[in-house]
């Protein structure tokens, strides 16, 4: 299950924690969560992808316990260096990546300078685990952000 009551602000408090309170109270004023499939079929190769990052809250059908140690365990390989790019900005860099396969994690190494980026979301298509089951909503209506049909 993912769902956006999540610290997404922790990171970031240390450097301004006003900011990062009132970042996370805007961000969860409306509660979404959706079971999605752990491991996802790409809709375009067919490739399997693991579907966790940050906004994993469980593993839904495991307790809690089980849930958290198994969603580290996955999180801690994903995010090992030799499964990661890194990108090393030059003035003029546009990156893209596909979300549908790829986790966006930012690294807190710039110091005091400035990050100034500017995030354009496609919508995409509902995920689809291996069995064949899509996503299902559980709160929220995200209908705003996702104009896809269902």
């Amino acid at each position: 299950m993912h769902t956006n009551q999540y610290d997404y602000a922790r990171v970031a408090a240390a450097d301004d924690p006003d900011r990062a309170r009132e970042h996370a109270k805007v961000f969860s004023s409306t509660v979404f969560e959706t079971e999605h499939p752990v491991v996802r079929v790409h809709p375009e190769s067919g490739e399997r992808s693991i579907l966790l990052g940050d906004f994993a809250k469980r593993l839904v059908g495991l307790p809690a316990h089980a849930s958290a140690s198994l969603i580290r365990l996955i999180q801690e390989h994903v995010t090992e260096v030799e499964n990661t790019v890194r990108w090393r900005w030059s003035p003029g860099d546009v990156a893209i990546w596909d979300n549908r396969a790829t986790q966006h994690r930012v690294v807190h190494d710039f110091g005091d300078r400035p990050r100034r980026l500017h995030r354009v979301t496609i919508a995409g298509e509902i995920p689809v685990g291996v069995d064949g089951r899509p996503s299902t909503v559980l709160t929220g209506d995200a209908a705003d952000y996702s104009p896809i049909a269902a």
